[in-house]
């Protein structure tokens, strides 16, 4: 399907992602073009609906289903009892994600059919791909909650919004493909540069664009573009950042130059959970699609406010169970009242944790990163733990002097109290993700 996409005129493929695009926001949202708009639909939802104080209730339900329809809990059902209050969780097995990969299929309820699920499979960035089902009750609940965070936050979805997803929906001609019922744009990410930053900004003034979403990496090199260019978009009332971590240097930029504060959030292809964070005091988890413990390596609970992993117990999956699942990321619970979490940070993935030479431990990069000139459109900042040297490949108009680069170094020999060698590479541009996601730091064993 994809081959015969690329090769169709652009008005068929914007009919074609007018159609596709219309039927995932039926699917999600219960959308229906003209009957039940965004607008409508937007209207009706009411922000309290966002977290209560069900969550021990929805805890034992999960428990009860799983155990009573998804084969590997069906076997485990010894172990997964009903609990008497949240505390009692930590007494349930810890689901971990090789076993989840190794009876990937087990963990699937025989209720689920293709009339009454939607399938998902996960991008595989940190090996072999999970798949699995969720229900679309469930789905449209999760959907329904996202709607809701964003009127919080005073994002009103129906407004003209621009995309840029990691689908390369755009090869040739115009930069960007549109729903004509919605009046969205999906822009493509792969050719955002200099040459081309005039195609993006005059199709985002002429369509009036009041909300940007993208991946905090792509938003970024948007800016600077359009920057170095002395270009503005008066239009953009909301900027909207997903899929990566979004660092404290991105925040700062991207809200100084569209004067608005970003709205970022958080989930996963498994169904997780799902927060959001509008300004800079950190997240709000839902609770009615998930909840989740922060512990150590040892899998003991940590206090508030220190970094643990986290361990999600998913309201919005019950055809593919996650209760407990360590799902690879680290995050810091700020407080805790009423199974309401506030988040302080989420600091991503083990992976992008660097040990020093010393055997120290960093993963703020955003700290370092935000000293490197402010010429450089993109980069990728390449370690390799317990090593003492550091690569970093930026793309930039121009070559850039190497003493542009002595705050960075200092800062990051400072911080991590090791004495670098440091090497910089200008490249054309980056070879992305299959989804288009660019890391800000790569770090190899």
């Amino acid at each position: 399907m994809k081959k015969i996409y690329t090769t169709l005129p652009e008005f068929l493929q914007n009919i074609i992602l007018t159609i596709v695009n219309n039927y995932k926001y039926y699917q999600k949202y219960n959308v229906i073009p003209f009957i039940r708009p965004f607008s409508k639909i937007i209207e009706n939802l009411n922000v309290d609906d966002f977290n209560d104080n069900n969550t021990l209730n929805r805890i034992n339900l999960l428990i009860n289903y799983a155990t009573n329809h998804v084969p590997y809990y069906i076997r485990h059902k010894n172990y997964y009892k009903k609990i008497n209050n949240l505390s009692d969780l930590k007494q349930l097995p810890i689901l971990k994600k090789e076993t989840l990969k190794e009876f990937n299929q087990e963990f699937i309820s025989k209720e689920s059919n293709r009339f009454n699920s939607y399938k998902y499979r996960t991008s595989g960035s940190t090996g072999t791909p999970i798949f699995g089902s969720i229900k679309n009750s469930e789905l449209k609940m999760r959907l329904t909650m996202f709607l809701i965070s964003l009127k919080l936050g005073n994002v009103n979805y129906s407004k003209p919004v621009a995309r840029f997803p990691g689908a390369d929906l755009a090869r040739n001609g115009k930069v960007y493909r549109q729903d004509f019922i919605n009046k969205h744009l999906l822009f493509s990410i792969y050719h955002l540069s200099n040459d081309k930053i005039f195609d993006y900004y005059n199709a985002l003034r002429k369509f009036k664009i009041e909300i940007l979403e993208g991946y905090p990496s792509t938003i970024i090199s948007l800016v600077r573009l359009l920057k170095m260019n002395n270009l503005k978009l008066p239009d953009v009332k909301h900027v909207l950042t997903t899929a990566e971590k979004l660092l404290d240097y991105q925040r700062q930029e991207i809200e100084d130059f569209f004067e608005c504060e970003i709205f970022d959030f958080y989930g996963s292809s498994e169904g997780s959970v799902y927060m959001f964070s509008n300004g800079k005091n950190g997240y709000l988890n839902c609770n009615k699609i998930g909840y989740f413990e922060c512990v150590d390596e040892n899998y003991s609970q940590v206090k508030f406010n220190q970094s643990g992993r986290m361990l999600i117990t998913s309201f919005s999956s019950s055809f593919t169970p996650l209760i407990r699942y360590d799902i690879g990321d680290y995050a810091t619970i700020d407080s805790e009242v009423n199974s309401v979490i506030r988040v302080k940070e989420i600091q991503g993935r083990q992976e992008e944790i660097f040990i020093t030479p010393q055997g120290k431990a960093f993963g703020r990069f955003s700290l370092i990163l935000k000293y490197l000139p402010s010429q450089i459109l993109e980069s990728q900042l390449v370690l390799t733990q317990q090593q003492n040297t550091v690569l970093v490949e930026y793309v930039c108009k121009d070559q850039l002097d190497k003493s542009l680069f002595n705050d960075f170094e200092d800062k990051m020999k400072s911080l991590l109290e090791t004495n670098f060698v440091f090497e910089y590479k200008a490249v054309s541009n980056f070879e992305k993700s299959k989804r288009g996601k660019l890391s800000a730091v790569k770090i190899l064993k």
